[in-house]
């Protein structure tokens, strides 16, 4: 329940913003991966949080300097961008 109230909100925000810029398409999808990739709080747990507030959260009150929970963004965003690009290619070539 709380992962749909997120990103429900999540895609208003990234919406929002990207129609700040012009309905800028590269805004919109690199706020909402930014902010939707999800992350294990603790290795050998299912429990998921997004990657970039579980990084602040462990960098400023845990105080735990660790990469880990930025790994999944390492994957998502270039895998994001490129899909993202052969959408507009394929439509701008066939409409």
């Amino acid at each position: 329940m709380f992962w749909a109230l997120y990103i429900f909100f999540t895609i208003c925000f990234s919406y929002f913003i990207s129609f700040y810029f012009n309905k800028n398409l590269w805004v919109f999808c690199f706020l909402l991966v930014l902010l939707i990739t999800p992350a294990q709080i603790q290795t050998g747990e299912s429990n998921y949080a997004p990657s970039v507030f579980t990084f602040i959260y462990n960098l400023s009150l845990e105080q735990e300097y660790s990469l880990r929970p930025l790994r999944p963004l390492l994957l998502s965003l270039p895998a994001s961008f490129i899909l993202i690009w052969t959408f507009l290619i394929i439509r701008k070539k066939f409409f």
